[in-house]
């Protein structure tokens, strides 16, 4: 007569345990939190974007109207809207960890005042579950970094160069300077302006060629070089200095280089020298890796370069900072369990905002570490990111371990 109903619980508290340790990726809690999350961070994401873009417009927008009424066009109030699309997908790549951060602070606090959070515990799921929702918002939001950063933002600060509006149109106008730009290949310095073209060519080239200990042993001169293989140069009309243990070695500084004596100067028409420089480089040298469009990136990767920090560090952080956008919002999701589990306090909202910017302001200082060569690229890109994810295991963990 007993046999029955305690096979009967046995069977339920199995069942239990198995809707607990299985995670529901459809069900209807998932989709509204999921929904939320999107619906709150769409806000945050508008209102962050109309203060950035309203502090561009006041800085660049009448030089961008400037330009734009060069093209003696009618539709300029269409150009403009399109330069604030423009200059908004660059934002928005910048600021969306953070955004997506804030977005889901946002879906838990409005979780605890309306006192969904109880009734979701009440319900006896796991902490596991309760993360699912913000797990799969992480791959949406990640999805959505990756795109950003290597093709949307790319493209768009390219157009914005291309055609001379704002602060890149400024900075990356890809018109040839004026002047000679320094360059470090190896052991050697070169002088040279450099012509943007399929391929790049140096005109008025100086090259100063260092020994092990970076005494000068040769100097070069040449009207202009043209790439002709792999770190090959032809040389075209200029001449060649070499130092001898008798010779005193001549001065050569920026602003005042010195040629050596016409006796000393060895002519030619035509040489092909060895120079470690890129000339895909030397098209783009001007321009941030992380604007550097996919193309390039492609051309620069089996390149030898200096330097090539910047270059390397965001060859992996376009892929890290997808990983670290993912995680933020699991970050205010995880904390939130643990602070704002029955109830709203200052502290509580204080200790979360300070974790969530405090991940954000590691995450740009890791990298641009790795753009000034002070840690390894690998280090600068992931390390971050790794460590987010690590915490909120962390905490989850500890949750589920009391639950």
């Amino acid at each position: 007569m007993t046999t029955l109903p305690l096979r009967g619980r046995r069977l339920s508290t199995m069942a239990r345990l198995i809707r607990r340790a299985i995670p529901v990726p459809f069900g209807w809690h998932t989709r509204y939190m999921v929904m939320n999350y999107c619906r709150h961070t769409f806000l945050v994401g508008c209102a962050v974007l109309t203060i950035a873009l309203s502090i561009d417009s006041s800085l660049f927008l009448s030089k961008v109207l400037t330009t734009i009424s060069t093209w003696n066009t009618s539709w300029s109030a269409l150009y403009v809207g399109w330069y604030l699309v423009l200059r908004g997908t660059d934002f928005l790549a910048e600021l969306l960890p953070l955004v997506c951060f804030l977005g889901a602070f946002w879906t838990e606090i409005a979780h605890t005042l309306s006192s969904e959070r109880l009734v979701v515990w009440l319900s006896g799921r796991t902490p596991w579950q309760c993360v699912l929702p913000v797990l799969l918002f992480g791959l949406i939001v990640g999805g959505v970094q990756l795109a950003l950063n290597r093709y949307l933002r790319p493209d768009a600060v390219m157009s914005l160069a291309k055609n001379h509006l704002g602060f890149y149109g400024e900075h990356f106008d890809p018109r040839p300077l004026p002047y000679q730009q320094w360059f470090a290949a190896g052991h050697d310095i070169v002088q040279a302006r450099v012509e943007p073209g399929e391929p790049a060519t140096l005109r008025d080239i100086n090259i100063y060629r260092m020994d092990d200990a970076l005494s000068l042993k040769a100097f070069i001169r040449a009207k202009s070089a043209i790439p002709v293989g792999r770190d090959k140069w032809k040389l075209v009309d200029g001449y060649r200095w070499s130092a001898t243990e008798t010779q005193e070695r001549p001065s050569f500084s920026r602003r005042d280089p010195k040629a050596p004596a016409l006796s000393e100067q060895i002519p030619f028409a035509n040489e092909i020298t060895e120079l470690n420089l890129s000339p895909v480089w030397l098209n783009n040298n001007r321009i941030g890796a992380r604007y550097l469009t996919t193309d390039v990136f492609a051309s620069l990767e089996h390149e030898d370069f200096s330097p090539a920090y910047e270059f390397r560090t965001w060859q992996r952080a376009r892929w890290s900072l997808a990983l670290f956008c993912a995680a933020m919002p699991l970050l205010a999701a995880s904390l939130s369990l643990v602070f704002l589990a029955k109830r709203i306090t200052p502290a509580a909202l204080i200790i979360i905002a300070i974790a969530g910017y405090a991940a954000n302001t590691l995450m740009k200082i890791s990298v641009l570490l790795g753009e000034h060569g002070q840690v390894s690229p690998v280090m600068a890109a992931w390390f971050v990111p790794v460590l987010v994810l690590l915490a909120c295991s962390g905490v989850i963990g500890f949750i589920s371990r009391d639950d």
